[in-house]
């Protein structure tokens, strides 16, 4: 009985415990990862085995699929002979002349695991939808800095020019007033080129003229200038990375984008950690992701759990009524994890989906037009 052995080193042919044919990698690990994969053509070892026009024992499920994909009468091992190779595969590994001695082996098997370990450390770090979740934090952290830059902005210039904090709600706009320098300066052009309409430009040219803040130093004008140029840097690298967002999730994930948005849908991806993670998880986990500290509370007091998470910034869910949230959630996240197991295995878009899912909201929406009575007194609650 001819019996063929996958090992780290190399695949090994025994007939009967005699040694027959061996076969060694050049690149361990890499060639090791093929048959895992079963991408090997193995083209010697087939050839080898058309040839002797016997039945052989595998030693590796993968490693059969190959060989039985190219016709070779060939089956899996018994369990009992695969605990007794699995046991002595040094010494299998020293017979087949991968190693020298048991000793060399156990050392070339420790090379081995630290390539393998090494290999998957870097397939994971390139992975695409961890830099899609890298850009949606930054994205997030960007957000936050140029909101705190702003409050100081508008408080700071506020002192020579206080009546612009009340007109003007755009930070950009209030940035590039205050790159213009100041109020005695401003002005039809730079409120024209801050992209004004002309009846806040009129506005705007009265009350500069007429403002009763108090004057700047040309040292504090220009810190105030700084901040206000790193604002509107801050904006033009917050479109960038929406962009690269968007279009990193319509190829990466084109149904679970379809079906949460891209901005939401990178954010529920980077809550779960990855899209092979978030393929995983049951629905009713990913409608509360973003609200665990809630969910906890609800488990340990008893009060009502939270019926969304990160899925309240989905247009159907925000703008429902607040006792059909819950349900168009519930519905949401379901379709969701249906989207990202297609996108896992790269089926690309499907359309039904979307389709679906809008029919589930307009009847959530006819059905429960109404709050129940156990609604009104959660509502009240």
């Amino acid at each position: 009985m001819y019996s063929v052995i996958l090992t780290e080193l190399g695949i090994t042919v025994f007939n009967d415990e005699k040694l027959e044919k061996t076969f060694p990698f050049s690149n361990s690990v890499k060639e090791y990862l093929s048959i895992k994969n079963k991408e090997a053509k193995l083209n010697e070892l087939i050839n080898y085995l058309a040839s002797i026009q016997r039945g052989v024992a595998v030693s590796d499920e993968s490693l059969l699929a190959i060989l039985k994909k190219k016709s070779i009468d060939c089956q899996m091992m018994e369990s009992i002979d695969l605990e007794k190779t699995q046991a002595s595969k040094p010494q299998i590994i020293v017979d087949s002349g991968f190693a020298s001695n048991p000793q060399d082996a156990l050392g070339k098997l420790r090379e081995f695991a630290l390539g393998l370990s090494s290999s998957k450390v870097t397939e994971v770090s390139g992975s695409p939808d961890l830099h899609i979740i890298q850009a949606i934090n930054s994205l997030d952290e960007i957000d936050k800095i140029a909101n705190a830059l702003s409050s100081r902005l508008r408080e700071w210039y506020g002192l020579h020019f206080p009546e612009l904090d009340n007109i003007i709600d755009s930070i950009n706009g209030y940035a590039q007033i205050v790159i213009a320098g100041k109020r005695e300066s401003l002005t039809k052009q730079v409120f024209e080129e801050a992209g004004f309409p002309d009846s806040k430009v009129e506005m705007l040219s009265l009350i500069s003229s007429k403002s009763r803040g108090g004057d700047i130093s040309d040292v504090n004008l220009a810190i105030v200038q700084s901040i206000a140029k790193q604002i509107l840097d801050f904006h033009d690298l917050r479109k960038k990375l929406e962009d690269h967002i968007e279009s990193e999730m319509q190829e990466i994930a084109p149904n679970l984008s379809a079906i949460l948005g891209t901005a939401v849908g990178a954010r529920i991806l980077g809550r779960a950690g990855s899209l092979n993670r978030l393929a995983s998880l049951p629905a009713s986990t990913i409608q509360v992701l973003g609200a665990e500290k809630a969910l906890f509370r609800s488990l340990k007091t008893g009060s009502q759990p939270p019926k969304h998470g990160l899925l309240f910034q989905h247009a159907m869910v925000h703008a429902a009524p607040r006792w059909q949230r819950g349900k168009i959630a519930r519905a949401v996240a379901a379709k969701a994890v249906i989207a990202a197991r297609v996108d896992v295995y790269g089926e690309g878009l499907n359309k039904t989906l979307l389709e679906k899912l809008n029919i589930r909201v307009d009847e959530i929406g006819k059905k429960y037009e109404n709050p129940t009575e156990k609604d009104i007194s959660c509502l009240l609650y």
